[in-house]
């Protein structure tokens, strides 16, 4: 009588797992494509939000809120680097929540997770804001002018799947192109891959695509 087999042979192993390891190799590269169209989706989404959210500021205030840049060059925000490093970037978006909430909160960008670091405590927040600017005929310098005379009165930025942060927004708005190597100069299309380089950007003329869009 023949005695039953009580274990797999190794070459039978060695076969489930070349299996699994073949299964692992598609699987793995879908689910991380799926998992950088999801955060293009919802940057998309969090964007449209801030838009109305901006325009809405815009019919009771006549402007936009003030952008970084203003904030910066005006001294409106103290630094103290000291202490945790004050976003000015979300501090303007801050006018969106209070006094009057056009927002609940300020959605940050899946993107754009470097934030800043206190040198006392070592400690830093973990993702930011979306980048926004506004434009108009009080613009600081002449790209920004440049922008406001194409029609931008303010736009917002994410990083985008290519996580590249060096790069000039108003640049990609008017379509001045940086030559410089690993510099962001245009705007993502996922017709390019879904990891490609470029920043995803809403203006208040909707999703831009190219430069005047």
């Amino acid at each position: 009588m023949k005695t039953p087999r009580l274990a797999f042979t190794l070459i039978e192993l060695l076969i489930v797992v070349a299996i699994i390891a073949i299964l692992a190799a598609i699987a793995v590269p879908n689910f991380l494509e799926a998992q950088v169209r999801s955060k293009v989706s919802r940057v998309k989404s969090d964007q449209r939000t801030l838009g109305t959210a901006i325009e809405s500021y815009a019919v009771d205030w006549n402007c936009a809120p003030p952008a970084q840049d203003v904030l910066n060059n005006t001294g409106c925000v103290p630094f103290d680097h000291s202490l945790v490093i004050p976003d000015t970037n979300l501090y303007a978006q801050s006018r969106l929540t209070t006094p009057i909430a056009y927002l609940s909160s300020i959605p940050s960008d899946p993107f754009r997770i470097a934030g800043f670091v206190s040198q006392r405590s070592g400690l830093g927040r973990q993702s930011q804001p979306y980048l926004y600017n506004t434009y108009d005929c009080t613009a600081l310098g002449k790209n920004f002018l440049t922008a406001a005379r194409m029609g931008y009165r303010w736009a917002m930025q994410s990083t985008g799947p290519s996580l590249n942060q060096a790069g000039t927004m108003v640049k990609v708005l008017i379509g001045v192109y940086n030559n410089n190597a690993g510099t962001t100069s245009f705007a993502y299309d996922p017709s390019n891959g879904s990891t490609s380089w470029g920043y995803i950007i809403r203006t208040n003329k909707g999703i831009f695509s190219v430069a005047g869009s």
